[in-house]
């Protein structure tokens, strides 16, 4: 299944921090390598380097934060869409919010240093899949799904079986993701170019969202 609908919430989103390259002087010998590495580990891992602080013009980590947390909750409000479900409670937002952060630190990427080319630079990043979502799909959500739905025949409101669902469908990643598994890695190409106007470094395209696409398997 695309991922469209998450997929244009994180281009949205990464507009801020891929928009706000710095220009080569003082930044660190690959800084095109340490700003791709950057955005990755602020999304993913909520981890700020002062390499990266140093190749952007964000100074403040709080900064940084906020989008690492913005990110969390694309995803959960994906995992929402991506599963039916209606509107989240406070409670299931703050249980799958959590469920991410440690699925995220199991996210596996490498970033390859970069080309010079025709006055930008290649970075190539190698993604391995993880497979802990896409594996409750495949292997459990049907017997889940059918077990819950039997459960049902017993007095239940919409809210109370949309809870269970959840957290059953939280319990049964949580199982998955105690022997991580992830698929064949995947190479994705980023071209960092240079603005005219400011000087300033940006990715060019979607490479990104492609990123994004591999991370976690659904």
């Amino acid at each position: 299944m695309k991922k469209g609908m998450r997929i244009l919430s994180v281009i949205v989103l990464l507009s801020i921090l891929t928009l706000a390259g710095c220009g080569s002087q003082d930044a660190p010998p690959d800084f095109a390598q340490v700003y791709v590495r950057g955005i990755l580990d602020t999304l993913y891992l909520g981890v700020y380097s002062e390499d990266f602080l140093s190749v952007t013009d964000t100074q403040d980590p709080a900064a940084l934060e906020t989008e690492y947390l913005a990110g969390l909750e694309t995803e959960v409000n994906y995992f929402a869409y991506y599963f039916g479900i209606g509107e989240l409670t406070e409670p299931a937002k703050e249980d799958l919010t959590e469920l991410y952060r440690e699925l995220y630190l199991l996210s596996r990427y490498e970033v390859q240093p970069s080309i010079s080319e025709n006055g930008s630079y290649i970075v190539k990043v190698i993604v391995e899949p993880l497979d802990a979502i896409d594996r409750v799909v495949k292997e459990d959500l049907d017997t889940f799904s059918a077990e819950l739905k039997a459960a049902s025949a017993n007095p239940m409101t919409s809210g109370e079986y949309e809870e269970r669902f959840i957290e059953g469908l939280i319990g049964l990643i949580r199982e998955k993701m105690e022997t991580p598994g992830y698929y064949e890695p995947v190479t994705l190409t980023l071209e960092v170019v240079q603005n005219p106007e400011d000087e300033l470094y940006y990715i060019k395209g979607n490479g990104l969202a492609e990123i994004d696409e591999q991370i976690i398997q659904y």
